[in-house]
């Protein structure tokens, strides 16, 4: 852990230096973000994380320049609806919450921070066998949208996090546990369409990926969410 955290911040200290010798912050990310992709030995989750962190972070130097304080106004996210589990033909599709805060960082783009919860039982097929089984995930993932203006917002939006991913099963008086804490990373979009100037209601489904350790798990939540600005 301590390891990590030295890293996240010398990443930071070297992309402010780096900044500053561009001079541009717009170019310096084109740069970082051809670097990250033409790295031929990066997996897919390792080119996603580098991308997002690099745009994360860059986005947050630029707040101080771009954004007057007047402009930076957070607004909050909270919904639910359908979580839709993929490649999972033992588990059904359950029940999905979310979430978050997003704040103004650069013309129509937005830092934001979410969490989410999602929970799935057992398909017919096992529980026809008299086997009990779900699977719950929990996490959240810091990132960027980019949303176009009103009336009607149209929002694309990705980040990178942590996922907690629960397994239960049992059979008679036999139950199986297993926890894991995992890198994830999420990209999605959606509607925002405005009520008041500050309510909105989202309309969003996002493809989730957690690296779990035998094989990933990934899942689509369909939400619907009330959107308000204080």
């Amino acid at each position: 852990m301590r390891c990590r955290l030295l890293y996240v911040s010398s990443t930071g200290l070297i992309t402010f230096l780096m900044i500053k010798q561009f001079g541009n912050y717009q170019r310096f990310l084109k740069f970082l973000f051809q670097l990250c992709i033409s790295s031929s030995r990066s997996s897919l989750m390792r080119k996603a994380a580098l991308s997002l962190l690099a745009a994360v972070v860059l986005v947050s130097i630029s707040t101080l320049e771009t954004v007057h304080a007047q402009e930076m106004s957070p607004s909050f996210t909270v919904g639910g609806g359908l979580g839709i589990p993929i490649d999972a033909e033992d588990v059904n599709n359950g029940l999905a919450i979310r979430g978050g805060v997003s704040l103004p960082v650069y013309q129509n783009l937005h830092a934001v921070l979410d969490g989410h919860y999602s929970k799935y039982g057992a398909a017919e097929e096992l529980t026809s066998l008299g086997v009990d089984a779900d699977v719950t995930l929990t996490g959240a993932n810091l990132g960027i949208m980019l949303r176009s203006s009103s009336p009607v917002g149209v929002y694309g939006q990705g980040g990178i996090g942590i996922t907690r991913n629960k397994g239960n099963v049992s059979s008679g008086s036999l139950s199986v546990s297993n926890t894991e804490t995992v890198l994830s990373f999420t990209v999605g979009g959606g509607v925002l369409i405005p009520i008041n100037p500050s309510i909105g209601v989202a309309i969003d489904a996002r493809y989730n990926h957690a690296a779990t350790e035998i094989e990933a798990t990934k899942w689509i939540p369909i939400t619907v969410s009330i959107v308000f600005s204080p």
